[in-house]
């Protein structure tokens, strides 16, 4: 493997870089040492909203080589200049050093919790959020905590200990400092009842020797459950239930996002409200003010609503320059069937403009002939972490394949598994190739490594059937 197919396939999360590495005698491992170094310096998941951080892979590769104390040089001076960073490197790095811990590694532990002491004396003394009432610290404590508890020890009673210390921090900080309450550590709260149980948990919180600070704790949670409920029951009295209500508040200055959900429009069709949307997209279609029309298209762009905007209007607003309009406008026709769709992603293809938003309208309207127009223009998308144009596209080429008809361009599903940065996406891609008798031995030997947790266990499961 060059040391570009590695880098390459280690930005996708792909199996073949471990599978590489064990087949490599040390010396020659020595040569792709920098790569992984150079992965362990920076976020590597594309979504890890949706994929997860890739600390395991990570954690899989540096295991390849025979001294990892470059590795954890790295990893504790990020996890250090991170506590103050948004984003998902930190979570990154302290999972990364729990799979540290729970192979005995000493010195991660320590990494660990001397990170969470710092953390812990910061959020302390912090009197204010920062702009957009963003928190980094509150983010990366929270990661850390459920590092703690999850990741880092199988033993159960070490892990019980652990999560009761933390609790007693959190009541700590909650009652000590009103930028903080319950809502701010729900996701430990429901990892942990994840990885103990949710009913040792509630026994530990409940216990009857349990001290006032973890009392406070108990306190706080329930009565932030109590008053959450009372928010949810009057914003849903809040939304507007009929067009007519959405368009007046729109024409008042109001925004689609802040009066309502976005997805107003598909809770209409549920509630057998179609006359309800067919008048908001008349109301988009004889909108003179942008800023209405675009809030008014944000209501109507998505699968359960885009056959009702008038495709005129649609192909106009598509073609305005550096617009948001635009782009809710092209999200629309990627979910409408129409032979004008179809016609105008040709047009747009032969003029090597808008690609990814043509495959995405070819997709929804693709036939046979097609193919190799089709093919060539997925391919011709730009594949980047900062250009999600490709991702949607991707998506929309899986749906063309779940759909009826015959003569899919299977090659894609190769070229998707063997390219795209998101892991979550290309679990969607091995099972499609998996149906269609796509996956070779080599090739579910490498998914047995793949940064996708879900793919390595389908590998595993068919290459035991193979062996059976």
């Amino acid at each position: 493997m060059t040391k570009k197919k590695f880098k390459h396939d280690m930005q996708c999360g792909l199996g073949s870089c471990v599978a590489a590495l064990k087949k490599m005698e040390d010396a020659e491992k020595e040569l792709f040492r920098p790569l992984v170094l150079w992965g362990c310096s920076r976020d590597m998941a594309y979504d890890a909203q949706s994929e997860g951080c890739r600390s395991f892979y990570l954690y899989e590769l540096i295991q390849e080589f025979s001294n990892i104390t470059p590795f954890l040089d790295v990893i504790e001076k990020r996890l250090f200049h991170g506590i103050h960073s948004t984003g998902w490197e930190f979570a990154q790095d302290c999972t990364l050093l729990a799979y540290f811990v729970s192979d005995g590694n000493k010195r991660a532990w320590k990494i660990l919790t001397s990170c969470y002491d710092a953390l812990l004396e910061i959020l302390l003394k912090k009197r204010r959020r920062e702009q957009y009432g963003k928190l980094p610290e509150r983010d990366n404590f929270e990661n850390m905590c459920v590092a703690m508890v999850c990741s880092c020890f199988d033993d159960r009673e070490r892990s019980i200990r652990i999560y009761k210390k933390i609790v007693r921090d959190l009541g700590v900080l909650i009652e000590g400092n009103m930028l903080y309450d319950y809502d701010d550590f729900e996701w430990f709260q429901a990892a942990s009842e994840e990885r103990l149980g949710k009913t040792t948990v509630q026994k530990l919180l409940h216990w009857a020797d349990a001290d006032e600070i973890t009392k406070n704790y108990v306190y706080f949670r329930a009565e932030r459950l109590k008053t959450r409920k009372s928010e949810w029951e009057r914003k849903r009295r809040t939304d507007p239930e009929t067009a007519d209500e959405v368009y007046r508040r729109l024409k008042n200055g109001e925004r689609a996002g802040q009066m309502c959900s976005l997805m107003l429009g598909h809770t209409f069709m549920k509630q057998d409200k179609k006359l309800e949307v067919m008048k908001l997209a008349a109301y988009y279609r004889d909108e003179s003010d942008p800023d209405v029309r675009y809030n008014l298209l944000r209501l109507l762009a998505n699968k359960t609503c885009a056959w009702a905007p008038a495709l005129s209007r649609l192909f106009a607003d598509a073609q305005l320059e550096d617009s948001g309009l635009s782009e809710w406008a092209f999200t629309a026709l990627g979910y409408r069937k129409d032979a004008k769709v179809r016609d105008y992603a040709i047009a747009l293809l032969r003029k090597g403009e808008h690609t990814a938003d043509a495959v995405s309208m070819l997709a929804a309207n693709y036939e046979a002939a097609d193919r190799e127009l089709f093919v060539d223009a997925v391919r011709r998308i730009p594949i980047t972490y900062e250009d999600g144009y490709w991702h949607s596209a991707f998506h929309d080429v899986m749906d063309l394949f779940s759909a009826s008809g015959k003569d899919k361009p299977k090659e894609l599903l190769l070229y998707m598994y063997q390219n795209t940065l998101c892991s979550y996406c290309r679990e969607h891609v091995v099972m499609e190739m998996g149906r269609r008798r796509m996956l070779t031995r080599e090739l579910l030997e490498e998914m047995q490594y793949d940064s996708n947790d879900d793919i390595r266990n389908y590998a595993g499961r068919k290459l035991q059937k193979e062996n059976s």
